[in-house]
């Protein structure tokens, strides 16, 4: 049983780890740059999704601080993705276009 002293303790240090400069912070190093740059990108399009999510909510589409970061923030990891040959622009324009089709055929947004 976890006694509740305890529980108080190990949560103030995470607590306390979060309040940290940028500069003080450990930073993890992952063995393998692909594997951190594809963590990243997913974890910044969870932000993004997020991001959307609230605007929806809130009712709040244009102007929207938060989600011009979050879309900066994925399109800078794609830009990444390219950087590292993990996509080509052409590739991603053919995607772009078979999409756009799908759209106009599913969707009103064109």
């Amino acid at each position: 049983m976890i006694k509740k002293k305890e529980l108080m303790g190990s949560v103030g240090k995470r607590f306390n780890k979060a309040k940290l400069k940028p500069t003080e912070r450990k930073r993890h190093k992952m063995d393998n740059q692909l594997q951190e740059l594809l963590t990243i990108t997913m974890e910044e399009c969870g932000e993004l999704i997020q991001a959307c999510s609230k605007a929806i909510r809130c009712d709040d589409y244009y102007d929207n601080a938060k989600l011009l970061e979050e879309v900066a923030d994925v399109q800078q990891m794609i830009e990444l993705m390219h950087d590292y040959d993990l996509v080509s622009w052409e590739e991603v324009q053919l995607r772009m276009k078979v999409k756009r089709k799908k759209l106009k055929l599913w969707s009103d947004l064109i």
